[in-house]
């Protein structure tokens, strides 16, 4: 009698949005320069909360045509799958707010790292600049009036962490071999005008890779012949992200205040409970900040003859 609701508390346990912000242009940092950035996120599983409404108000009719009738109400068999699967939905991936804290440095020219922690992910990206074009020189600091338009290419890969209180406060089973993994791969445009005021997208892609605790697994597999109802889990859940972020900068040199959106499709179709479920849908990231970043050099590499499409 306690399998289901501990399944249900493994489903919690793993469940966490992954972080989908931007917060940054295209344009690399110089050699040397650090950029500490804080922001806030909110992951909105549009699709799944439309969904949930949508079963709500088809429901209410129902039930107030079988008051009208004089006939009893009840779940169809379709409801009541629609019910679970968006449930099993918003469990695994919740609404909710994700702040973040990012540290990035150039390297060499044209390439610059990130390391960037959000209370439920540690995620590394490198970004390199494909394309420049403009009157601003690259390792140069900017000057009003100046603009500059750039492409870079990132990829990135991040860990999560898990805890489960909930189950161990349950006492039934000792889990703790969860694991998520995401790679991303976020193409970056921008356009900055005198390093004021700045404008940039990022089209990406996002895999997400999640290992359920084998004895979780095993532990799901027991319950059918008990109680009849199939709680199978399956040991891996994958995930896919295709969107963008658009979003806009405002600042003076050295601090900016970051606002942007970031609008896509989940797509997730696992098999749970004896069918597969559709666990993705339309999702959006709302995020802001505020980056800091040191000084760059003054002047141009050595050699180096303006900036214009390099």
């Amino acid at each position: 009698m306690r399998l289901l609701p501990t399944l249900l508390a493994g489903l919690l346990a793993t469940g966490c949005a992954t972080t989908l912000s931007t917060l940054q242009t295209a344009r690399t940092l110089a050699p040397g320069q650090v950029q500490v950035s804080g922001g806030m996120g909110v992951f909105i599983p549009l699709g799944t909360l439309v969904e949930v409404v949508d079963l709500g108000i088809d429901q209410g009719e129902e039930a107030r045509d079988a008051v009208d009738e004089g006939r009893p109400y009840s779940l169809s068999e379709e409801a009541q799958q629609r019910l679970l699967t968006a449930g099993v939905a918003l469990m695994v991936a919740p609404p909710g707010a994700n702040p973040e804290l990012m540290v990035r440095v150039g390297v060499v020219d044209r390439v610059d790292v990130g390391l960037r922690y959000s209370g439920i992910s540690l995620r590394a990206d490198a970004k390199v600049l494909l394309l420049h074009g403009g009157d601003a020189e690259l390792g140069r600091r900017m000057e009003p009036g100046q603009r500059s338009y750039d492409v870079a290419l990132g990829v990135g890969a991040a860990r999560h962490f898990f805890s489960s209180p909930v189950l161990d406060v349950l006492e039934v089973v000792e889990l703790d071999d969860f694991s998520r993994y995401d790679v991303e791969v976020p193409l970056y445009l921008s356009m900055d005008f005198g390093d004021i005021f700045k404008l940039y997208g990022a089209p990406k892609y996002v895999y997400s890779r999640t290992r359920l605790d084998q004895r979780l697994v095993d532990y799901s597999r027991q319950g059918k012949p008990v109680t009849g109802f199939d709680a199978t889990l399956p040991a891996t859940v994958g995930s896919h992200f295709l969107g963008s972020t658009v979003g806009l900068a405002v600042g003076y040199r050295y601090v900016h205040v970051f606002a942007e959106l970031t609008g896509g499709y989940i797509t997730c179709n696992p098999v749970l409970f004896g069918a597969e479920r559709n666990l993705g849908g339309v999702t959006v990231f709302p995020a802001f900040g505020v980056a800091v970043k040191t000084g760059g050099p003054d002047r141009a590499p050595e050699g180096r003859q303006g900036g214009r499409g390099r």
